[in-house]
């Protein structure tokens, strides 16, 4: 049995670790339907989702749509529109989270703007632009960077999509613990006669995902999922549930880790579309 001072000498590094690896989970913001399903979304068309994990998805977002999310120390809003009389579907987002990393308080936010549009049938392509700013005691950081995604839409209830994250590169300015990393994300939605949606998604980071969304009735939805995070040996169980109303959607998502009790998320999201 480890003698319990040798628990207390390993408990900063397990810290250091628990915070490095909590930061970099949160490089790609994830919506509530998102949270829910394991992080899953870069192939499925959600107005909270297109800013954040593919912008090629706006093309299949019809109207004006403002999403707002709302999570302890986080807090994220879009305006997107894809209706007839504009020139491009277009969104502008920001992000604002508060998170604790080795340096001290983070205080972490992004202003970004997405365009879309079809290349080919069936096939759309979607650019970001970002502007990252991160504050710590005593030090500040800004980064101009840009994300690139595609969507293929085969039949109307299957995706394939591929997103390339801040493809202008690292900046070796900032932290290694909270700098922005090139990474590719690439995703699956399946629905099943419109009652039930299969999500799968995966990363160059060593991401998995899988999720699940089941109408309940015309308004109510379920949702399920899991995400292992292979490198860091994080795994996540999620949980949501949603209202899809005429007028506006209400969703709910649980985020937890269950090998460590602290390491969990709720998060709660409004989307009225007009």
């Amino acid at each position: 049995m480890p003698h319990p001072l040798s628990l207390i000498k390993k408990l900063p590094v397990f810290l250091f670790v628990y915070l490095i690896v909590n930061t970099a989970s949160a490089q790609v913001y994830n919506s509530s339907i998102s949270a829910a399903t394991g992080g899953t979304g870069r192939a499925a068309v959600e107005a909270g989702d297109a800013s954040f994990l593919n912008p090629g998805t706006l093309v299949h977002l019809r109207g004006h749509y403002l999403f707002s999310s709302f999570a302890k120390d986080e807090f994220a809003i879009t305006l997107s529109d894809n209706s007839p009389e504009s020139f491009l579907p277009a969104a502008l987002g920001y992000v604002q989270k508060n998170s604790d990393v080795p340096q001290g308080e983070l205080k972490f936010s992004d202003i970004n703007m997405s365009l879309a549009e079809f290349v080919v049938d069936k096939w759309a392509l979607g650019v970001t632009g970002h502007y990252f700013e991160f504050k710590i005691p005593n030090s500040s950081y800004r980064q101009v960077n840009g994300d690139l995604g595609l969507i293929y839409t085969p039949k109307a209830n299957i995706g394939w999509a591929l997103v390339v994250y801040n493809i202008f590169g690292e900046n070796k300015d900032i932290p290694e613990a909270f700098r922005p990393k090139t990474s590719v994300g690439g995703g699956f939605n399946y629905i099943y006669q419109a009652m039930v949606r299969f999500r799968l998604d995966a990363t160059s980071e060593s991401v998995y995902m899988a999720g699940i969304e089941t109408y309940v009735n015309q308004f109510i939805i379920t949702r399920f999922g899991y995400s292992n995070d292979t490198d860091d040996k994080r795994e996540l169980i999620t949980a949501g549930v949603g209202f899809k109303g005429p007028r506006f959607a209400l969703n709910y998502a649980y985020q937890g880790n269950p090998q460590i009790s602290g390491d969990y998320r709720h998060s709660v999201d409004l989307e009225i579309p007009f």
